[in-house]
């Protein structure tokens, strides 16, 4: 399966079907089954993001904090369904001059600067015991068993 590495806590929320999109600086034409593995290591910034809104209260609803996120784990996997730039994304989620009230939480869960791309996300599956893997950048394989236990986002 293809996966990508993705800073805590960003990969729990996209496993938890918080995250809707992924916002990257390059696009992609790749689709389908994607695993979302949490990376080893989680900056600052990242443990920081865990005790603002509107993280802390996504994490909290399911009982995690900075502290007990997994890390160096594939944590679940979702549908990579489409790719559009971030403009495009921000000018059909806008009411007048403001972003509408759904999508403000994605809009807070990535980063929708000019020239990047959001990647449409479905589908989330959490893993009940996510699988030790060392990750890397951008996309990489990984042969997981035939059955991992999991629990449908």
């Amino acid at each position: 399966m293809k996966i990508i590495s993705l800073y805590q806590p960003y990969a729990t929320l996209v496993v938890l079907g918080f995250k809707k999109f992924e916002t990257r600086g390059w696009d992609t034409k790749v689709r389908g089954p994607l695993g979302i593995h949490a990376t080893a290591s989680m900056p600052d910034w990242c443990r920081e993001l865990c005790y603002k809104e509107p993280f802390r209260k996504a994490l909290g609803s399911v009982g995690y904090d900075a502290l007990s996120l997994p890390k160096g784990k594939i944590v679940g996997r979702v549908e990579l369904v489409n790719t559009v730039r971030t403009d495009m994304w921000i000018a059909g989620r806008m009411d007048g001059d403001n972003i509408e009230a759904e999508w403000l939480d994605e809009f807070f869960y990535g980063d929708y600067s000019g020239g990047r791309f959001a990647w449409e996300l479905a589908n989330p599956v959490r893993y009940i015991n996510p699988i030790p893997a060392k990750g890397s950048q951008g996309f990489w394989s990984f042969d997981l068993p035939d059955f991992v236990p999991a629990v449908r986002s």
